[in-house]
């Protein structure tokens, strides 16, 4: 009893961590057109052919609840509209990303065997690296939690993070298919349920899904066939696997077909795209920190050697595991190459885009982590002192994480330019005004009414999309016809001045 309550305390601990996290200290807030229209306009639940997003259903049915839930029921509280946005967004990444860490310490305690004291201490060291590998403490910082915009965090992060929870609630399972079978009705149709949401959330980290159930087929496949089990065993044994597999290649299929995907066209060969995507991917590998990826890569040789040397059944456990995820990086490292060859090299720069690759890599790392603690008294003596110098490392914030909104604003501006501009919407709406032109930041020099989407996070587009959310969500009374009129007046009044910022001055020269 004492145990599980510990066990909550600390789930709980890591929930109130990240939600002061993205309340506080990197804020999430919306701030451009995207982030607004999804928040305030929602799709039919179901996959759609030849729509722009034909298969992204999760992000664009749960951003407008979320909405909802800020509007009807924290803003009549608050009255600060966007503060609710923020703290309703901020409170379901916190919460995913909470169980997420949960099902990895469950699965540390039921498949590795792992005592509560070193899955516990394995949970810690998976969250803090999140924050490790991106660290620098001589500049701004990533972390692996980072989003490009208000709207990327149920585009990108959360379908991450539902993957990648769904392949660690499978991997505690030796057999996943005796597990469903001893499963109620009810448990069956809410595993189908999450693993639909999950399948049509974002084609490219479904891969993070796929590449686990196409491994699994596989040495499933053969060590069912070197035991001579008839054809139907196996496909008894695998139908899970293949239907996960068939419905992903169809999600490809659709998006493919899609609107987005027609409006990639390439000018340039595949090769010299391909190799621009490579560049990009450059740029991501250096924004880490690559002592951690070499520390981290030697504690997967180290737990890989105990393994052999070992040969007991915890050894073949997590060597399967190890080499699981090794060959579930390299396969989501080429997947996401080649899709961001088609959709636009830039991706493969962006740490919320290629998040897979390092959900892989960090989760290799920890069940290696855990493994040599469990194996070595030094270390596990040695442990909290770790723990706790890491902690210090990774919650360095004397440089600010880079911020999760458009633009490198800080989130007061952020906040201080969205109230600007929608309290002058309200008031027009207030005074029974059927138009009203809106100053906005100028964030383009030259923006042209005539290019909808110039003028960028404030883009002529945002006008028609923020009406959207706003009268959805019953901050105004009619779909008043909005105009933006970009304005330099706005950038003076709200935008951060840093002409002249200093160096920051450490403690210990």
């Amino acid at each position: 009893m004492m145990k599980k309550r510990s066990i909550a305390i600390l789930q709980v601990a890591i929930f109130v961590f990240f939600l002061i996290y993205f309340t506080q200290i990197s804020p999430l807030l919306p701030f451009n057109g995207d982030d607004f229209f999804f928040n305030g306009s929602m799709r039919v639940p179901f996959p759609l052919w030849g729509v722009w997003n034909p298969t992204r259903v999760f992000p664009e049915v749960f951003s407008p609840i979320c909405g909802y839930v800020a509007a009807f029921c924290v803003y009549p509280f608050t009255h600060d509209y966007v503060g609710a946005v923020g703290l309703v967004r901020a409170i379901v990444v916190s919460g995913f990303i909470t169980l997420f860490f949960y099902l990895f310490y469950k699965l540390l305690k039921n498949r590795f065997g792992y005592s509560n004291k070193v899955a516990v201490a394995a949970e810690i060291f998976f969250l803090l690296s999140f924050f490790l590998l991106f660290k620098h403490l001589n500049q701004s910082s990533y972390t692996g939690f980072w989003d490009a915009d208000f709207d990327s965090t149920l585009f990108y992060l959360v379908p991450g993070l539902m993957n990648a929870s769904v392949i660690l609630w499978m991997a505690r399972y030796k057999d996943l298919h005796a597990q469903l079978n001893s499963m109620t009705i009810l448990q069956q149709g809410l595993f189908l349920l999450v693993l639909y949401f999950v399948l049509f959330s974002n084609t490219q980290f479904t891969i993070i899904l796929a590449t686990y159930v196409f491994f699994k087929m596989a040495t499933e496949t053969i060590k069912n066939f070197k035991a001579e089990k008839s054809v139907v065993v196996i496909l008894q044994k695998i139908w899970i696997y293949i239907s996960i597999l068939v419905v992903w290649l169809l999600t490809i299929m659709f998006d493919v077909n899609g609107g987005r995907s027609g409006s990639l066209t390439q000018n340039q060969s595949f090769l010299v795209v391909f190799k621009e995507t490579l560049g990009q991917f450059k740029i991501f590998v250096s924004q880490q920190n690559l002592m951690f990826i070499s520390l981290g890569s030697v504690l997967i040789v180290v737990a890989i050697f105990l393994c052999i040397t070992k040969r007991d059944r915890q050894a073949k456990t997590l060597s399967f595991a190890i080499f699981n995820g090794i060959f579930c990086l390299i396969l989501t490292t080429v997947y996401l190459l080649l899709a961001y060859t088609k959709a636009g090299s830039y991706y493969a720069g962006r740490e919320d885009a290629v998040w897979p690759i390092t959900f892989f890599f960090l989760y290799c790392v920890s069940i290696s982590a855990a493994y040599v603690i469990s194996r070595s008294r030094i270390i596990k003596r040695l442990t909290p002192l770790l723990l706790v110098l890491l902690s210090l490392l990774a919650f360095n914030f004397n440089y600010q994480p880079i911020p999760s909104t458009t633009g490198t604003y800080d989130a007061k501006t952020v906040k201080a330019v969205d109230n600007y501009i929608i309290k002058q919407i309200v008031k027009a709406d207030r005074a029974g005004k059927s138009k009203v032109i809106v100053k906005v930041p100028v964030n383009d020099k030259n923006h042209s009414p005539k290019v909808g989407t110039s003028n960028w996070p404030h883009s002529y587009d945002m006008a028609g999309e923020l009406q959207n959310a706003l009268y959805a969500h019953h901050i105004i009374r009619t779909r008043m016809k909005i105009v933006f009129k970009p304005d330099y007046s706005v950038n003076k009044k709200f935008y951060e001045n840093k002409t002249n910022e200093q160096p920051f001055i450490n403690l210990e020269k």
